[in-house]
C-alpha cells in the first residue's frame, strides 16, 4: 500500500528530470475552472489546453494501426520514470495532467483496452485516497490499443462525493442512481463491496458492466467508464457508467456550433475538460446535459 508521501515523492522526482512534464504540472496552477449545476450534479468546466491531444485523438482502426503505441515502454520518452506498482503493471506520471496528482497505470504488455481489468481492485487497494478509473475503448480512451488505467485523488471527482453521500457505506451491494432520490443527467451503478464472501457478487457486477450493445443490453465492454476506490473507512467502492457512444454530435459540428468535448471518466465524473477557450466561455448547463444524454443513458 502506497502512502500519499510515496506518490508525492514519485511525482516530484519525475518532474525534476522531465521538463515537458514539469511545464505541464506548473500550468495546472493557471488552469481556469467554473462550476454549473446540471440537474442535481455540480459540474466543473475546466479549460485545459494541454489536453488537446487526448480530446482530439483519432481512435479509428487505421490511425491506431499506423502510429506507434505511446504507452509501450520502447516508445515512451526516456525521461519517463517507471514505478513497478504490481506484477504486469507499471505506474507512470501522466505528462498531460488534469489534476496536480494524475497517474497512468499501464500494462507491461501491449494488449487492447478490452474490458475493465480485474487488477483495478488491487490498484484501488494499493492507492488509498485515490480513485482508479478505466475508460472503455469507445468511452474516452485515447489509447484503446493498450490496456491502461489512471488514478487521481478521489476528492477531485464530484460524482464520487455525491455517491458517497447518497449510497451509505453500510448499505452493501448495488444501488442504482435512479434510487438516489435525485434528478441526475445520466444513469450509473454504485457498488459498496462487503469485506467478506458476500461482496464477491457485487464486485463481479462492477467488473463485468458494460454499455449498450447493438441489442440494447449493457454488455459492450468498450462502452463503459468505471471508478474504483477505498472510502475513508477502507471499504471498496465503485461506480460504473454505461455508455451509448464515444462522442456527442456537437463534437463533429463545424464553426461556432462545435464543442470539443470528448467525454471520458473524468468528464462523466463531473469535470468537463475543454482544451479550447471558446468552449470554456460559452458551454452551458443545457449543452452539458445534452452531451451527457447522447453519450450515456438517461434512465433505466
Amino acid at each position: 500500500m502506497l502512502s500519499h508521501e510515496d506518490i508525492k515523492d514519485f511525482i516530484e522526482h519525475q518532474l525534476t528530470v522531465w521538463s515537458l512534464a514539469k511545464r505541464n504540472y506548473d500550468a495546472i496552477a493557471r488552469i481556469k475552472r467554473k462550476n454549473t449545476k446540471v440537474d442535481d450534479l455540480l459540474v466543473g468546466i475546466q479549460w485545459n489546453p494541454g489536453r488537446i491531444g487526448s480530446t482530439g485523438a483519432k481512435i479509428d482502426v487505421k490511425t491506431i494501426s499506423e502510429r506507434p503505441c505511446f504507452l509501450c515502454r520502447e516508445n515512451r520518452p526516456q525521461e519517463q520514470l517507471i514505478f513497478p506498482i504490481a506484477k504486469g503493471w507499471e505506474m507512470l506520471v501522466n505528462p498531460f495532467p488534469i489534476f496536480p496528482v494524475h497517474l497512468t497505470i499501464v500494462s507491461e504488455t501491449h494488449r487492447p483496452q478490452s474490458s475493465i481489468p480485474e487488477d483495478i481492485v488491487n490498484m484501488a487497494t494499493e492507492l488509498p485516497g485515490m480513485a482508479v478509473f478505466f475508460n472503455g475503448a469507445h468511452a474516452g480512451a485515447s489509447a484503446p490499443d493498450h490496456m491502461h488505467m489512471q488514478a487521481v485523488l478521489k476528492e477531485e471527482i464530484p460524482l464520487i462525493t455525491l455517491t458517497e453521500n447518497y449510497h451509505s457505506k453500510s448499505d452493501f451491494g448495488i444501488k442504482l442512481s435512479s434510487q438516489f432520490g435525485l434528478k441526475l443527467p445520466f444513469f450509473f451503478i454504485s457498488g459498496v463491496v462487503a469485506p467478506d464472501e458476500s461482496g464477491m457478487a457485487t464486485l463481479i457486477t462492477g467488473l463485468k458492466s458494460g454499455g449498450l450493445s447493438d441489442r440494447g443490453e449493457l454488455t459492450d465492454s468498450s462502452l463503459v467508464n468505471a471508478f474504483f476506490w477505498l472510502d475513508d473507512s477502507g471499504i471498496l467502492r465503485f461506480i460504473n457508467i454505461p455508455r451509448r457512444s464515444h462522442r456527442p454530435s456537437c463534437y463533429y459540428l463545424d464553426g461556432g456550433n462545435c464543442r470539443m468535448v470528448s467525454p471520458g471518466s473524468i468528464d462523466m465524473g463531473g469535470i468537463i475538460i475543454v482544451p479550447r477557450e471558446q468552449d470554456f466561455k460559452s458551454l452551458t448547463a443545457d449543452e452539458i446535459r445534452r452531451i451527457y444524454s447522447e453519450v450515456a443513458i438517461t434512465h433505466i
